[in-house]
């Protein structure tokens, strides 16, 4: 298996996660090891082939961005990056989606100058014209364009195959096609691992 440089697993909602706005963000991590991680000393990253997201993101320096931070959080915990021989790959997956949130401010108002009841002398009552309404609205829609997005980070057991740990990221935010800066990947990054398992 062919081994490039950094890249880390991971399965997103919106546009978002990476932008410089203030995103609605959930943060989740899993354990699956049934053995522990005594014996993950090294790693190595493995590519994503996905592009799906690289009309709002530039793949190679994102990636560039997320692998430096990854490699910061992984020699804190003791980990070594190690191409040849690892332990552990860790590979993502980036999944953004459009939406839109639809709201609508309503104004009722009552003018009596326009409203002239019409009498029905079949009926002997007072009807509404169809012309003449007592009520007149006005309104306006507001169409929010919002990206929602998801970002997994999964660490596989080289032997076995498997995901031995996982760490989600679900986030939403209004639309924008801004980069992502060094300091928001690695706070994103750093979060993600926050709950890394001690060896």
């Amino acid at each position: 298996m062919k081994i490039t440089t950094w890249i880390l697993s991971v399965t997103i909602l919106t546009a978002c996660i990476f932008s410089c706005s203030a995103p609605t963000e959930l943060y989740k991590s899993e354990n699956l090891s049934q053995t522990g991680f005594s014996n993950y000393k090294t790693y190595a990253f493995l590519p994503t082939p996905d592009t799906a997201y690289t009309k709002m993101f530039d793949k190679k320096r994102l990636e560039a961005l997320m692998s430096t931070a990854a490699v910061k959080e992984l020699s804190r915990r003791g980990m070594k990056l190690d191409t040849a021989h690892p332990d552990c790959f860790f590979r993502y997956a980036l999944i953004i989606n459009r939406n839109y949130e639809v709201s609508q401010e309503q104004n009722v108002v009552y003018n009596p100058q326009v409203f002239t009841p019409a009498f029905d002398n079949d009926a002997k009552i007072y009807t509404f014209s169809s012309d003449n309404r007592p009520v007149t609205y006005g309104g306006q829609y507001n169409i929010d364009t919002l990206r929602e997005g998801s970002l997994v980070i999964d660490m596989v057991d080289t032997k076995l195959g498997k995901v031995v740990w996982r760490s989600t990221l679900q986030g939403k935010t209004e639309e924008t096609y801004q980069q992502p800066t060094p300091d928001r990947v690695n706070e994103i990054i750093h979060k993600m691992f926050k709950k890394f398992p001690k060896k």
